[in-house]
């Protein structure tokens, strides 16, 4: 089911991006074992670059975060592309403290988007105070200097399962006049992202932006998508990284540890090669 809206509002001004990403952080929540306080902040953050995922122009582009920082979750890796894919991991599966002690204090967040041209575009700046909105408005106004208002939400039940997980974000276009500006300022997100969870995107959109909205689906500015989290990797794709390695140094590897191990940090997940698997690899090959 689509997930994810995307339209102009004030008079096609301003862009504006809403989605319940409640599946993809339950997901998260149980490939990684998070504590609340781990959920919360990855959650934000998956919701956030869910966001920026969307945003990407070409159907091979991708996108990439970076968070280290002195929080109690440690280093945040979040991966995306133009389908909509999205993985990540949280460093301290079992992080505690609120959301500012999680995310961390002092810090950087780095993003790498790579949009299919000559070379990715790589912005970096200094962890903003605050939590996960305020450390992604910060990357905005920094390093692409657009004014952006993002607000996300995780709740979780007593249970830590996600109940409802969502972003909301409002972007100005390079055009938009100074009264629209301030007029942007003024949408109570977190209402928004209350509405989202009662009744759904779509109909967020006409209970709180229908005078503002283009309303035009069939003209390209209503875009309906579906987000998830997906991890790309397989034991097909590790197969033939292994083929690349060449077969004397596969064999080297096995012999010290006695078989070929990857563990993945997006999805959680362990591979095995033994040395019947490589041989019967390399005579495929």
């Amino acid at each position: 089911m689509n997930n994810l809206l995307r339209t102009l509002v004030f008079d096609g001004q301003v862009s504006l991006t809403l989605a319940d990403t409640t599946e993809m952080v339950n997901e998260s929540i149980k490939r990684h074992a998070l504590s609340s306080s781990a959920a919360i902040v990855l959650g934000k953050a998956l919701s956030a670059m869910t966001y920026m995922s969307a945003c990407l122009k070409m159907d091979t582009g991708e996108i990439s975060l970076s968070v280290q920082s002195d929080g109690t979750g440690g280093n945040i890796g979040i991966s995306g592309n133009r389908a909509l894919h999205l993985r990540g991991y949280i460093e301290n599966v079992g992080a505690s403290g609120d959301e500012e002690e999680t995310l961390g204090k002092n810090g950087s967040l780095t993003i790498i988007r790579d949009d299919g041209y000559n070379r990715p575009f790589v912005g970096t700046c200094a962890l903003a105070q605050g939590g996960v909105d305020k450390a992604f408005e910060e990357y905005y106004r920094i390093s692409e200097q657009l004014p952006t208002y993002l607000k996300t939400a995780v709740e979780l039940d007593e249970n830590g399962r996600c109940v409802f997980a969502g972003v909301a974000v409002l972007q100005p276009l390079p055009f938009a006049d100074e009264a629209v500006l301030l007029a942007t300022r003024e949408v109570p997100l977190e209402q928004v992202l209350k509405t989202i969870q009662a009744k759904g995107v779509e109909e967020c959109v006409n209970v709180h932006f229908k005078e503002r909205s283009v309303d035009d689906k069939d003209g390209g500015v209503w875009e309906m998508r579906r987000a998830k989290y997906k991890c790309n990797c397989s034991r097909e794709y590790l197969q033939r990284v292994l083929i690349t390695l060449g077969k004397q140094q596969v064999d080297e590897l096995i012999q010290e540890n006695g078989a070929v191990r990857v563990h993945c940090h997006y999805c959680n997940f362990d591979y095995a090669f033994t040395q019947e698997d490589v041989d019967e690899l390399f005579e495929r090959a």
